[in-house]
């Protein structure tokens, strides 16, 4: 057995150096070996403790990577706790059930049990899916190709089992019971993962395009206080300006970055008749993303009007504001827009954190989604790739205009079709040509079966380590 302080060293620097900003990829396929080796001569409550204290100082350090202006430090607490405390959760019925049931079995009890906790938290909590295994590997575009058969749990199983197989290789002597295991779960693997390579080679969008622009707006809007008025009409009439400079261009759909600019209620029933005006003229489609103060910075909503032709199709609320974030809730998911060239739905920012919510749209058969978003440096440019595998995972084309980070347009396969640095010199107008057709993928037929497949699986080992305590 190796050193304990040493594992504890690598537990702490492979938890830290994995996912996030500054993610090695490559770790997370071991990330999760140290602490594995540590939980099996764990057994007092104090020790139990001290592990606990060591994936929350872990996943802390994990999160911290992404703090940077305007979010607080504290903000890395909000999602580091709950992730290190679930993650620990897991180990310790895990290490209490593999005592009973063995290693071999034991490997994909511990993969499971993560994938599972992967999908609980995005599908019952509002932290969405951040802690995925499968967003350390964005930039292998085959690996996320995965998640259009299974969804991101999928992927993330592999990289769990990984370590778990890394784990009782090096702490058996006798090696041999694992050997065919290992074996097997490689071929699987690579098989899928040849779908994927040859799933991108392929993955030429056939068909009709159309020009698209996301505008990234200029003004400095934060949850501190409202600027003042002038300034924001004067940012307001500059998005209007753009918005024309892009239909100049060309552009058929045209979308503002989460809350561009922010319109007071006596306002906007003259804002909106403006936006109107310029829809019907130039026979343009536009996704007006913006916030109405409703008790100033305490409350308020943030919204985008899906206008076409002049006529307003949707008013959408953001479904999930950020925890934290005083924003009016909304109810529903977006309406789908049936235009002459595509369906076009959509969602704002941090909903598409959701692979639920994804997942919903792939169901209406959207071939387009447009995701007005704002982010910070500390995550660009993450979220905007993570949005990219809903698109993967639903098989639809991407708009995803960004204020204070990388503006992205993406085809079903996750390829990237236009890109906008918010930090360079440019008149952030993100120009793109996308295809209009959706592409058919698993996932938007079964949804989330893998991970209920794996619960069933979790459940048959639950009866039988009770089985076996009771004999």
């Amino acid at each position: 057995m190796l050193n304990r302080k040493f594992l504890w060293i690598l537990s702490i620097t492979f938890i830290a150096l994995v996912g996030m900003r500054f993610n090695i990829s490559l770790l997370a396929w071991v990330m999760f070996v140290p602490l594995l080796l540590l939980v099996r001569e764990t057994k007092s409550k104090k020790s139990w403790f001290l592990i606990f204290a060591l994936m929350q100082f872990s996943y802390f350090l994990q999160i911290s990577k992404i703090i940077t202006d305007p979010m607080p430090m504290v903000m890395a607490l909000l999602f580091s706790v709950p992730m290190a405390l679930g993650a620990w959760i897991v180990l310790w019925i895990f290490e209490k059930v593999r005592r009973r049931i063995g290693d071999t079995i034991g490997i994909f009890f511990f993969a499971s049990m993560m994938s599972v906790l992967e999908w609980i938290t995005y599908s019952t909590t509002e932290f969405g899916s951040w802690g995925s295994m499968t967003y350390t590997q964005l930039d292998d575009l085959a690996f996320l190709q995965l998640s259009s058969l299974f969804g991101i749990t999928f992927g993330s199983f592999f990289i769990y089992l990984s370590s778990a197989f890394i784990a009782v290789f090096i702490v058996n002597k006798d090696t041999t019971p694992f050997i065919k295991p290992a074996i097997i779960t490689s071929v699987i693997f690579l098989l899928f993962y040849s779908y994927g390579v040859i799933r991108v080679e392929n993955g030429l969008s056939k068909g009709e395009h159309v020009l698209v622009a996301g505008i990234s707006s200029n003004m400095q809007i934060t949850p501190q206080k409202i600027p003042e008025k002038r300034y924001l009409q004067n940012g307001t009439n500059i998005l209007i300006k753009k918005t024309k400079v892009a239909i100049d261009r060309g552009a058929k759909l045209i979308a503002w970055n989460e809350g561009a600019t922010i319109i007071f209620k006596e306002d906007e029933d003259t804002f909106i008749e403006q936006v109107q005006i310029i829809s019907s003229l130039n026979n343009v489609d536009l996704v007006i993303a913006y916030i109405v103060p409703v008790d100033g910075i305490k409350k308020f909503e943030n919204k985008y009007l899906f206008i076409s032709q002049g006529k307003i199709l949707d008013e959408y609320f953001k479904y999930h504001p950020v925890p934290g974030e005083p924003a009016v809730k909304g109810t529903k998911f977006a309406k789908v827009a049936s235009l002459e060239y595509a369906n076009v739905s959509g969602a704002i920012c941090y909903d598409f954190d959701f692979p639920v919510l994804g997942r919903e749209l792939a169901k209406k058969e959207i071939d387009i989604a447009v995701v007005p978003s704002s982010d910070w440096r500390g995550i660009d440019p993450i979220h905007g790739q993570m949005a990219m595998v809903r698109a993967i995972e639903g098989g639809y084309s991407l708009l995803r205009p960004v204020r204070g980070a990388t503006s992205y347009a993406f085809d079903g396969y996750g390829n990237i079709r236009a890109s906008m640095n918010y930090f360079e010199e440019n008149d952030r107008i993100m120009m793109a040509s996308l295809p209009t057709r959706k592409i058919w993928t698993l996932y938007g037929v079964v949804g989330d079966i893998f991970p209920f497949f794996l619960t069933l699986f979790m459940v048959l080992i639950g009866i039988r380590f009770y089985v076996k305590k009771r004999n």
